[in-house]
């Protein structure tokens, strides 16, 4: 009969905590669970000089494209550079860019490179340390890169 009773005790006490979970589920999640937002304080300013980036993709029913170069960032949304490109085996060297960024403060943000011929591409990326990593959003291209700053390995 003891038995019988803790065990009973045992369930709803369970039952109760099950319940009050449920109901209070929202404030638990953020004490068990901390809650994590970034750290913000990125601004046009976190692009600031050479960059080298390479990109690989696909332009969809055209081919394969991939290539190289650095860009140069002044601060305040705006950028000069140079690539070498190879689209579909066919290599385009030295081909100069330009165009405009825009970085918000949870270090993601938009970018602008209009190439030579008038073709205006758009770009979405986010700023992780030291690297930025990018996307192509225009239809028909799948195409994705990755930015460091230009200059020799840090030393630890």
């Amino acid at each position: 009969m003891r038995t019988i009773r803790i065990a009973v005790v045992f369930a709803l006490a369970v039952a109760g905590l099950l319940i009050a979970g449920t109901q209070f589920r929202r404030n638990l999640i953020g004490w068990i669970v901390p809650v994590v937002h970034a750290s913000g304080g990125c601004s046009n300013g976190s692009l600031r000089g050479n960059s080298g980036f390479q990109f690989n993709g696909t332009v969809v029913g055209y081919g394969v494209l991939a290539g190289v170069g650095v860009n140069t960032y002044d601060g305040a949304g705006n950028y000069v550079g140079r690539q070498t490109v190879n689209i579909n085996g066919f290599p385009v060297i030295n081909q100069q860019i330009n165009g405009t960024y825009t970085v918000n403060a949870d270090c993601t943000g938009t970018q602008t490179i209009n190439m030579p011929d008038g073709l205006v591409v758009h770009i979405a990326f986010v700023i992780v340390g030291r690297q930025t990593f990018s996307v192509q959003t225009d239809p028909g291209v799948v195409l994705t890169s990755v930015s460091s700053p230009v200059g020799p390995a840090q030393q630890d």
